[in-house]
């Protein structure tokens, strides 16, 4: 997963360079740290060593789409409900971090001359349908 490689310095001083290995992969929605062990032996005799660790933390990238809670969703409204009716919730979730994983509602019409999407309103953050002009 990781390995170190050494830089060059202008003194004797060893100097190393921890770098994730060739064929590293990662997925912070499957392991968001790693904690990682370096042992530093020197060539005395007998010899001598001593060890640190340190914690690698994988940032979150926007590799998820949200996902609805159902595939088709039904509502029933009465003809005659008034604006502002509400009748019903559609949820999604995301399962990245932070924004990449806040999701935002809106309606699209079925094709260019429906008005079917003028008749009702979604709120973008709670995801809550609502009539918006009378049936």
């Amino acid at each position: 997963m990781f390995k170190l490689l050494p830089v060059p310095t202008a003194d004797d001083k060893a100097e190393y360079r921890l770098v994730t290995g060739d064929n590293a992969e990662f997925d912070r929605e499957e392991v968001d740290r790693y904690r990682v062990t370096v042992i530093c032996v020197d060539r005395g005799t007998p010899p001598l060593s001593t060890n640190g660790s340190l914690e690698v933390l994988v940032e979150d990238v926007n590799d998820n789409e949200p996902r609805l809670s159902r595939h088709h969703y039904v509502f029933r409204v009465a003809e005659n409900s008034g604006r502002s009716t509400e009748i019903g919730t559609i949820t999604a979730e995301d399962s990245d971090l932070g924004p990449n994983g806040s999701v935002s509602f809106s309606l699209e019409p079925q094709d260019a001359e429906s008005s079917d999407s003028d008749a009702f309103q979604v709120d973008p953050e709670t995801g809550v349908i609502t009539v918006e002009a009378g049936l």
